[in-house]
Parts: structure tokens; sequence; C-alpha cells
């Protein structure tokens, strides 16, 4: 076990140094002039034309003159400090920027990931164990609907109709900005009200589906067989051996949904209006503003290898065979 953990974790290391080092190189080959979109499109042709002398100051103090060796090693010291320089969409620091958005994104995310892992897992081993049974009926096809329609999709209808029709909750954005304690409580809660919702529901989906494949494959092994042999109940076969067995490949999708967490939901965060590192980064993409998007990148990279990382060590506790592979 210990050098099952021991080669995880290098391995975890080494992933995190080549993510860090493909982050730099792609930014730097992305098309467009990251001057240009510093200074702005128009301010850049006015000053390449009158003073293109500020142009070259500009991009000194940047840095982006300097060869891509010595941006790469100061690039690598700013990871280690986490000092990112200044956006260049609101000239304001880049982690401040970042870290205003983490715990909107992780007042959603969190949610999601409990609700949707319960529900799905819950309901996934009721439909697996009895398969062909009307729960199994019922949601199969809601979840395989779900699954093959965009959140995007959903999200713009439900809006149409809860948020614009009927008014149920408001258009969009996180908070009316009034009154404070309970009272901006509650107006958060009824803000995140629908994309919660849209969000837990596309979770539990994709959840359920693969909590019931791997229920109807471990209900058929022999060792379910065996113990059905020995006079046992169904309710004991269905916990103490397909449940366990059942387990290791959902674990490890929930291991897998726990490392996107901060990086939030795009599409959903910016039909919402919801100010998280979803609509961050992909503000910060289309604007080029290229510290924002590296950093966003990096923790959202960051958090998959180490959730994948969690994801190996509870699978070798749970199953000890996996530790002498």
């Amino acid at each position: 076990m210990g050098k099952y953990l021991i080669r995880r974790i290098l391995t975890a290391v080494f992933t995190i140094y080549v993510i860090i080092t493909v982050s730099f190189f792609m930014v730097r080959f992305m098309p467009g002039d990251p001057l240009q979109h510093l200074v702005g499109q128009e301010e850049y042709y006015y000053l390449l034309d009158t003073d293109p002398e500020e142009l070259e100051s500009i991009a000194e103090k940047y840095g982006l003159n300097d060869p891509l060796g010595v941006q790469y090693v100061r690039y690598l010291k700013s990871v280690v400090t986490l000092d990112f320089g200044i956006a260049y969409s609101n000239k304001k620091p880049v982690v401040e920027n970042v870290f205003s958005c983490i715990h909107w994104t992780v007042l959603l995310s969190i949610p999601t990931w409990i609700l949707g892992g319960l529900l799905g897992g819950v309901l996934g081993v009721l439909a697996g164990w009895r398969p062909g049974k009307r729960l199994d009926c019922v949601l199969t096809p809601i979840a395989l609907f779900l699954n093959t329609v965009p959140s995007n999709c959903i999200g713009v209808l439900a809006l149409a109709l809860f948020a614009y029709k009927l008014r149920w909750v408001p258009i969009g954005g996180m908070t009316s900005g009034i009154g404070t304690g309970w009272v901006r409580t509650l107006d958060i809660l009824k803000h995140m009200a629908l994309p919660l919702s849209i969000l837990v529901l596309f979770r539990c989906s994709g959840d359920f589906m693969l909590m019931k494949s791997s229920v109807s494959q471990v209900r058929h092994a022999d060792y379910t067989t065996t113990a059905a042999s020995k006079g046992l109940s169904d309710r004991k076969i269905l916990f103490r051996h397909v449940m366990r067995n059942a387990m290791l490949p959902y674990m490890t999708s929930m291991c897998m949904q726990m490392g996107g967490l901060l990086s939030g939901s795009m599409m959903i965060e910016t039909i919402f209006g919801w100010k998280g590192m979803g609509q961050l980064f992909y503000n910060a993409v289309s604007s080029r503003d290229f510290p924002t998007a590296q950093f966003c990148f990096l923790i959202s990279a960051f958090c998959v290898v180490m959730a994948n990382l969690l994801s190996d060590i509870l699978v070798g506790v749970i199953d000890p065979r996996v530790t002498v592979k």
C-alpha cells in the first residue's frame, strides 16, 4: 500500500508540472496579440500610430518582450507564489478576481455534487437491482433524455418559463443587493433555485445511469449467485456484496466530479448571470485575458488531478487488489 501511494503521489506531482508547462506554451501560442487585448483594440492602433514607444514600455512592463525561457522561469515562480499579475480586463489582480468568484461557484457546486450524487446513487441502485420494474421503466428514459440534451438548452427553456413567463424566480444574477442577514440569504437562495435545480437534475441523471449499470453488472456475478445459494436475503446480498463492488466505479466518478467543483458550469452560469468561475473563464477566453485564463485553467486542472489521486487512494483502500497492480 505504501509503494502504491508513493507511486500515485509522484504521478500526480508530475502531471501537475506537465499541465503547468502546457498551459504556459498554450496561452503564448493562442491567436491574437496579447498587447492588443491588454490596452484595447482602439487604444492599441492609436498608440501604434502616434506613440509606439508607449506600447513598447507596456510590453516591457508585462514582460511580453522577454525570451520564452525567461518568461517560463518567471511563470513557474508566479505559480508557486500565486502571483499571476494584473488582469487585462479590469486591471485588478488576477488572484483577487478569481477568489471573488470561487465562493459563488462553490455555492452552486457543493449542493449539486451532494444532492446529485445521493439521488442518482440511490435511484440507480434501486433501478439496477430490479431491472424492468416500474421505477426502472420510468426513470431510465428520463435519464437518457437528459444525458442527450445539452444543459444550456434546458436552461434557456427553464429561464423563459419559470423566470420570464411565470415569474416564480428572478431572471438572472446572484442577488438583488437588498437587505442583510437572513433577508440576503433568502434572496440568494431564490436566485440560485433555478440554476441549482437544473444542475442537480443533470448530475443526478448521469449518476443514476452509472450506478444502475454498475449494479446490473454486479448482480449476476458469481459471488452474488453463491451468496443467494447460501440462503442470504436480498437485502444482505445487496448491501454486503452488490453495493460494495458497484461503488468502486461510482466512487471514482464522484471523486472526478469533485475535481470539477471549482471550475463551475460555464453555460449555466452564463445563462443565469451567475458570476462564478465558469463565467469568469468564459469571459477571460473571449477577451484574450491570458493571465486570468491561465489561473482558471490551472485551478481546474489541479483540482482534477487531486480528485483523481483521492479516487485512487479510496479505491485502493476499498479493494486491496488494486494496490498490487
